[in-house]
């Protein structure tokens, strides 16, 4: 392949020698790797691009600004999660079960790439992230719950008065908190138990089961109560 001497000053390094198709990819990962490795705070367009082995210029050839680099990292990275997680919930059924899944694959997935998951839910800016494409990816996944509960009212699963945007976010805020104490942190844990555990306590409440009333106990009162309507009637 040929070049000139404006693309080798452009591209300082052996970048130059690689196929331009490649270079938006390498630049998003160079800036992947800096990400888990510094968080938002440690990451500039000059360190992404020594990083990549490219110039400053050619960043932004491909990205508008360093936030709209990272929010296409982010997007790249969640995609396949969610395209995933749709896809396995086409085979389950049941609202309690479906939430269980979606749970699993919240902690999961924190396990995996917890670093990215604190740049995502901690360290974004909400004016560069509203509206943005990684904005309508993660509604996707988080109208997953929605969706699951309005089914779950529908069969008469759960309850009909239920605000399916507050279990949204009771389930992602709960399951947050798990993680922070958890994964973020560094401590090992059983994601899947963990999961079960939240969405089965989310489903069945906090107040303790009344216990059945014993049917002689049932019995007796029923008895006192005529006597004392007969007693009231003689």
């Amino acid at each position: 392949m040929s070049t000139t001497g404006s693309d080798i000053a452009e591209d300082n390094g052996p970048a130059w020698r690689r196929r331009k198709s490649d270079r938006p990819g390498e630049i998003k990962a160079a800036a992947k790797r800096l990400l888990e490795a510094r968080g938002m705070a440690g990451v500039s367009v000059a360190r992404i691009a020594t990083e990549a082995n490219v110039s400053e210029a050619l960043v932004y050839r491909y990205f508008d600004s360093k936030q709209a680099l990272v929010n296409q990292v982010l997007t790249d990275w969640a995609t396949p999660f969610i395209v995933r997680l749709l896809d396995e919930l086409e085979s389950v059924k049941g609202a309690r079960a479906r939430l269980t899944r979606i749970a699993i694959s919240f902690l999961r997935n924190m396990e995996e790439t917890p670093r990215l998951h604190k740049v995502y839910y901690q360290e974004l800016r909400w004016a560069d992230y509203q509206g943005s494409p990684l904005h309508r990816l993660n509604r996707r996944f988080t109208n997953t719950v929605v969706e699951t509960v309005e089914d779950g009212i529908a069969s008469g699963e759960l309850r009909a008065d239920l605000d399916s945007a507050m279990v949204r976010d009771m389930l992602f805020g709960g399951l947050e908190h798990v993680a922070m104490r958890t994964s973020l942190a560094g401590r090992q844990a059983d994601a899947d138990l963990l999961a079960r555990s939240y969405v089965d306590m989310m489903l069945d409440g906090l107040r303790a089961e009344k216990q059945p009333a014993d049917i002689s106990s049932i019995a007796a009162a029923v008895s006192r109560l005529e006597a004392k309507i007969d007693g009231l009637s003689g």
